[in-house]
């Protein structure tokens, strides 16, 4: 569902995280990766997915990371909508690893029980 990357790191695949400004991630490089987030379509609509994602937010400030990113496909305009309802901000669109186009999403987090910077 999530990892923790780094965004200074050469990855064998391809990713899209050198392409963001890197003043946006934490000194160390560090930002959770949400990649898998699927509801069963008779649990849609009930809150279940917003529920998931700020239940990440809690586990980023668990792992001390300060940006969560995810991305899905551009058809998916309910899925854009419900992560810019909960404050991710769109940064690119376009392919990725395939012809599909997709929209990378951020979510900047701030914590009051330490600084990262």
């Amino acid at each position: 569902m999530y990892t923790i990357a780094n965004r200074d790191f050469v990855y064998p695949w391809k990713t899209i995280s050198n392409e963001l400004d890197r003043t946006l991630f934490q000194s160390d490089g560090r930002f959770m990766e949400i990649f898998s987030l699927w509801n069963h379509p008779n649990y849609r609509r009930l809150g279940l997915a917003t529920q998931l994602k700020l239940k990440l937010e809690e586990e980023a400030d668990y792992h001390k990371v300060n940006l969560i990113y995810t991305h899905t496909e551009e058809k998916n305009q309910h899925v854009i909508e419900l992560n810019k309802k909960i404050g991710y901000q769109e940064v690119r669109r376009g392919p990725i690893w395939d012809d599909v186009i997709r929209v990378s999403l951020i979510k900047p987090l701030t914590f009051f029980n330490y600084r990262v910077r």
